[in-house]
């Protein structure tokens, strides 16, 4: 009965592990998942799966890929993650039993070969806190400590070189079929990383409210969260009202690409070229970003680029990457859906009409092309008026706004603009003809006449003004 006692205890503390293992990713740590998902393509294709041969580690690595596929889903990574773990600690366990009883250490076998399998699996769950830890490193374990368990079987009464010889034929290729896991940094979650994966995961699947939600709740947004939830702002034609919303604010239109740029910066550039409708830049950062991740494949990259050559009309490139998806497990009913997409169909309008050769990722002299070729190109006007307020160039804004709004009977009532046309008026001296020309609003003149007798006061923090004279611009 004590025995009995013993082993239900036991077993009980590895399903309360399981339990508290699979409640922590599913519930604090989710987005990760996510995140890797995106960052292959598995196609289900005999091709696909002969391409992983003949590299040691291969069966490894194709499991845990054609495993990571279905993270897709809702609730699927955690509980493929806590399996995978838990059949870890089973061939630990069920080896170092089988160790020990051949040694005829019987006292605490039990006990000792449990605890150590937790150990096990606690230590591989702690390397699985970082991103971009794979789970084939965990089924390499799998493999590894399956061998030695079934090696384990050998009669001790063999001759020392027959047990050699066997476990050697055993092993040999129990290495080649999984390899040595990888084994990853001791560290803590990174609560930090899994909010800007919240936020650019909520932006990816549409829910923008939930965007709104993640960034306001947060004292302090990081600058990826910041840039999304410029782009959910844009994209309800309310950039204007909440650029000052966080200061330093990050619109993303300073941002270049070279060897020093973050990976995930990488990554996000893709989706503000293609909020503002610039296609070709749009595709030249999805190809960036498949090449930056694990072998050159990236399935949310691929989509882009369906959906890019869709809208530019490049049929052959579009069909190119939509076979692609249709092989794929989750992204098959999307690859038929994109060629009838009415959304991107409209996104036509808005394309980039120019006939110029970018030599730069000049995002000023982009979104000038883009509105040139269609002036109704309103979150275009909203960053390129946006991003010259933040650099505090009222040169260059005062011209952006003649040649997009004035001259094109266009004009945008935000107080922010026209803050910004009172610094400018003002500092030029600017007739009272000049002044009822631009500024419209009997408010913000008001309110400027008070800003200044009190200049710099706190009060007016939610003006341009206040931000003019007290915050500090980006680099361009």
């Amino acid at each position: 009965m004590g025995c009995k006692g013993k082993g239900i205890r036991q077993y009980g503390a590895v399903a309360l592990w399981a339990m508290a293992c699979f409640a922590f990713f599913q519930f604090c740590y989710p987005y990760h998942f996510f995140y890797q998902e995106q960052n292959q393509l598995f196609l289900m294709t005999w091709e696909h799966a002969l391409s992983y041969l003949p590299k040691p580690g291969w069966a490894a690595r194709l499991m845990g890929d054609f495993l990571t596929q279905f993270y897709y889903y809702l609730v699927a990574g955690p509980l493929i993650l806590t399996l995978s773990l838990l059949t870890l600690g089973d061939v630990t366990r069920r080896f170092l039993q089988r160790v020990l009883q051949e040694c005829n250490l019987h006292k605490h076998r039990d006990t000792f070969a449990f605890t150590i399998a937790i150990i096990v699996m606690t230590l591989f769950a702690v390397f699985s806190f970082r991103h971009d830890y794979r789970l084939s490193n965990i089924i390499s374990a799998i493999g590894i400590m399956g061998g030695l368990w079934i090696c384990s079987f050998f009669p001790t009464k063999w001759k020392y070189a027959t047990f050699k010889l066997f476990s050697f034929i055993i092993i040999i290729p129990i290495i080649w079929l999984f390899g040595w896991p990888k084994m990853g940094k001791l560290a803590l979650p990174n609560f930090y990383l899994e909010k800007q994966l919240a936020v650019d995961n909520e932006y990816y699947f549409g829910h923008y409210d939930r965007v709104i939600d993640l960034v306001e709740s947060e004292k302090t947004p990081t600058p990826e969260m910041k840039f999304f939830y410029n782009l959910v702002q844009a994209g309800r034609q309310e950039l204007p009202n909440v650029l000052l919303k966080f200061i330093p604010n990050e619109l993303g239109t300073f941002y270049k690409i070279g060897p020093e740029t973050p990976m995930l910066t990488i990554k996000n550039m893709n989706e503000l070229y293609w909020a503002l409708g610039d296609i070709t830049f749009t595709e030249r950062a999805a190809m960036m970003g498949n090449v930056f991740s694990p072998d050159n494949r990236n399935v949310r990259m691929v989509k882009r680029l369906a959906e890019a050559n869709m809208v530019s009309g490049d049929t052959a490139a579009m069909n190119k990457y939509l076979r692609l998806l249709g092989k794929t497990w989750a992204y098959k009913k999307l690859a038929l859906s994109i060629p009838n997409n009415r959304k991107l169909m409209e996104k036509r309008a808005f394309t980039n009409r120019q006939d110029t050769l970018q030599v730069s990722d000049n995002l000023h002299m982009v979104m000038m092309e883009l509105l040139d070729s269609n002036p109704q190109n309103t979150i275009a006007l909203h960053y390129l008026l946006c991003s010259d307020l933040l650099l505090k160039d009222m040169e260059t804004f005062k011209r952006d706004y003649d040649r997009y709004c004035i001259d094109k009977g266009n004009e945008p009532h935000f107080d922010l603009f026209q803050e910004a046309l009172c610094i400018y008026l003002a500092g030029t001296q600017a007739k009272p003809e000049e002044w009822s020309r631009y500024i419209h609003s009997q408010h913000v003149l008001n309110r400027f006449a008070q800003y200044n007798v009190q200049r710099g006061s706190k009060q007016f923090r939610d003006t341009y003004w206040y931000y003019f004279d007290t915050a500090k611009a980006p680099q361009p």
